[in-house]
């Protein structure tokens, strides 16, 4: 075995940062422990400069390492080898978490961190080291039956690995403008929406001081900007402001930025030493400014200290890219526009508004894969700029489109030109470029925004046993709903009954107690506020069931389960073929009518006479 060439797959559409692509580090540090073993080495980052295909005919091994938004086109790279006979092995997050399906596409998958495994991986392939005795990797037997081997422990030294070669990446010199570093790897925050934690757990493992210097001079004197893409730059303060007082003492000068907490605020020292070392920009994960979600996200931090933290970082002529994680179950759309009108009032340089995005491995994941809520696996959108599941407080036809306004509104030619009379170039042509992107992703956005719906629209059939269909085919010219209100006190009566006024000024609603009506549909909301009340439901529904057990044969029953208020009143609205934005003003003014509380109604009953 003498060629191992690594491929970063491509990342599937553009966003602010598209412009200046940045490799993960991991296929350059593996490329670089494997060329000091003596191999003919190469790494290619797609997003830097896509290699030719016929340069890499002569692999004896193929590496691809991706992220879930990646992993379709890793696997299409994968596929196209292996036709060819080449042996692959596939490895990053979305492998790491998902191997049986990154199975049907590779020969291996290394789980978790790949320093030690590949290693031993190579030494099977050319000495025939038993498979079964490699941790972190999983691979199929001469059954083809998937496999997978106890996992590796992780690095303790992480000075033991090399200073990363980025000679070895495909067209480095000439395109790339960034360097990554990492200083640590870890973090011990529970984020339900993040991948750290399970990739490289929760606590920090650190590289020596000298270590971190060995790498930065290595990339100063090509002078780029260096940035430290550790999950937290600051987390140990006492050990980020030792780092950075050997920058000035050693006189290394560069231009870095890093990702930080809001804490950071609360260490003037650290901020005037980031600020005498050359600080260009922070990244914060604000997340959100909703203090429900906040929460919700385990976040650790409060919108106060999201504010301070932004003006004392601002106040040391640092830079800000704030991130915000919109479409919790605590969000609406007034979270949404709240948060982008936030981030313009207090002056933030450049944002992120990224849809939640349940990425496998991570606790959200699992929540609203075992509840249904995954509207689908197309991991190319699982890139936070596409919503991919149904959120509780409105449509994901919302938080898409909302998420994109919300982008396109703060990257404004007023922002731009503000930023031009400062004489901020840099920011200027962010801006420039953002607005970019998010017009083309609005244009794109249509596009999508009706895939959603059809599929939304089939699961909501599939659920209701084609209610809807059939409703329309016996009982559309009726436009007549009975409202069976007995399970309802007087405000929820009255918010149903506004709501279904409100979503069709031809439909014709009646109050009634429980009864079918053959051209009719009956529509009994049960509100499930408290436990009682919820058994008084069913003893209602035991009652309505005694009264018409004779004619069940001829009622057809939906059981229309859902997830919210807002939710239930969707799924009224799609029985009825109400278009989404008809369903959001309908719901918004029943909710003014009874005074702007909402309350819970998670289950709906439609009854059809045949």
């Amino acid at each position: 075995m003498k060629n191992i060439y690594f491929i970063e797959a491509k990342s599937p559409g553009s966003h602010i940062f598209s412009r200046t692509a940045l490799p993960r580090l991991g296929s350059v540090l593996l490329g670089t422990i494997l060329k000091k073993k003596g191999y003919n080495v190469k790494v290619f980052i797609e997003d830097i400069a896509p290699p030719a295909w016929n340069m890499l005919e002569d692999a004896d091994l193929i590496c691809i390492s991706s992220i879930t938004s990646t992993a379709t086109r890793a696997f299409q790279i994968a596929g196209r080898y292996r036709k060819a006979g080449i042996p692959v092995a596939i490895g990053g997050p979305h492998s790491t978490f998902l191997p049986d399906e990154s199975l049907e596409h590779a020969d291996y998958v290394i789980r978790g961190e790949g320093e030690e495994t590949l290693v031993e991986l190579i030494e099977h392939l050319e000495t025939g080291r038993p498979l079964h005795t490699i941790k972190g990797l999983s691979f199929k037997n001469s059954r083809r039956e998937a496999v997978h081997n106890p996992g590796r422990e992780l690095l303790k030294d992480l000075d033991a690995s090399p200073v990363p070669d980025f000679s070895l990446v495909y067209k480095w010199a000439e395109k790339a403008k960034v360097v990554p570093i990492a200083t640590s790897r870890g973090c011990p925050f529970a984020c339900r929406f993040c991948s750290v934690i399970p990739m490289f757990g929760r606590q920090y493992r650190f590289k020596s001081i000298d270590r971190i210097l060995d790498e930065i001079r290595a990339a100063a004197p090509q002078k780029r900007h260096v940035f430290f893409i550790d999950d937290n730059f600051a987390a140990n303060k006492k050990r980020t402001k030792t780092l950075l007082r050997a920058l000035i003492d050693n006189n290394i000068k560069i231009e870095w930025s890093a990702q930080v907490r809001t804490d950071v605020a609360n260490d003037p020292e650290l901020l005037e030493l980031m600020e005498k070392s050359g600080c260009f920009a922070v990244f914060i994960g604000f997340e959100s400014i909703n203090p429900k979600t906040l929460s919700l996200y385990n976040k650790g931090q409060k919108l106060e200290d999201i504010e301070n933290s932004i003006r004392a970082v601002k106040s040391h002529s640092i830079n800000i890219h704030g991130m915000f994680v919109l479409g919790s179950d605590t969000d609406d759309i007034g979270t949404i526009r709240n948060t982008e009108k936030f981030a313009r009032r207090l002056d933030i340089d450049s944002i992120q508004f990224m849809m939640l995005t349940p990425l496998p491995g991570t606790p959200v994941f699992e929540d609203l894969k075992n509840s249904g809520r995954l509207i689908h696996t197309d991991w190319s959108k699982y890139d936070a700029h596409h919503a991919v599941f149904e959120p509780k407080l409105m449509t994901a036809f919302e938080l898409h489109v909302e998420t994109l306004r919300a982008m396109a509104k703060f990257y404004s030619w007023t922002a731009i030109l503000r930023n031009l009379w400062r004489f901020d170039f840099y920011y200027a042509v962010v801006g420039l470029y953002a607005k970019r992107s998010a017009k083309k992703a609005m244009a794109g956005a249509r596009h999508y925004v009706d895939q959603l719906k059809d599929l939304i629209t089939d699961e909501f059939d599939r659920r209701t046993d084609s209610l809807r269909e059939f409703f329309h085919q016996r009982h559309g010219k009726s436009k007549k709903v009975i409202l069976n209100t007995t399970a309802l006190e007087k405000n929820e009566s009255r918010f149903f009954s506004t709501f279904l006024t409100k979503l069709d000024r031809n439909l014709v609603v009646k109050k009634e107690e429980f009864r079918v009506n053959r051209n009719a549909l009956s529509i009994t909301p049960l509100v499930e506020r408290l436990k009682t009340r919820h058994h008084q439901g069913m003893q209602q529904l035991t009652d309505l069931y005694e009264k018409y057990k004779d004619r069940m044969d001829s009622i057809r029953v939906i059981n229309m389960e859902s997830i919210s208020l807002y939710r239930t009143c969707v799924n009224i609205g799609l029985l009825l073929n109400v278009n989404t934005k008809k369903i959001r003003k309908a719901y918004e003014q029943a909710i003014k009518s009874i005074g702007g509380n909402a309350f819970e109604c998670n289950l709906v009953l439609v009854m059809v006479e045949d």
